[in-house]
């Protein structure tokens, strides 16, 4: 006997739109990440780079948390906040609390 499964197909005739709808909901959350906490020693490396970055204009590329995502842009800063504590690197406004990972090119 030759069975071949054809998945959610088979049993969305069974099925609430309710039911559609939230599963829909879960699959598009499905790669949503978590924020991880950084140490206070990960947030002096990424302070002192980041001052070593501004100082000599040097290219950063910075690894950063922003919804529900891990994201990264490289570049050169162009603008810091301090009251806002933001900075502006290639027309992108990113809070230096969401960073994770900053690196010196």
């Amino acid at each position: 006997m030759n069975f071949k499964d054809r998945g959610n197909k088979k049993w969305t005739a069974m099925m609430l739109i309710e039911h559609r709808k939230r599963l829909k909901e879960l699959k598009e959350h499905e790669d949503d990440r978590l924020k991880p906490i950084l140490d206070d020693q990960e947030k002096a490396i990424i302070n002192s780079r980041l001052q070593q970055a501004l100082q000599s204009n040097l290219n950063v590329v910075i690894k950063y948390y922003e919804d529900k995502r891990f994201k990264t842009t490289a570049g050169i800063i162009n603008k810091i906040d301090i009251n806002k504590k933001v900075i502006c690197i290639n027309g992108i406004k990113i809070s230096i609390e969401n960073f994770l990972e900053l690196k010196l090119e």
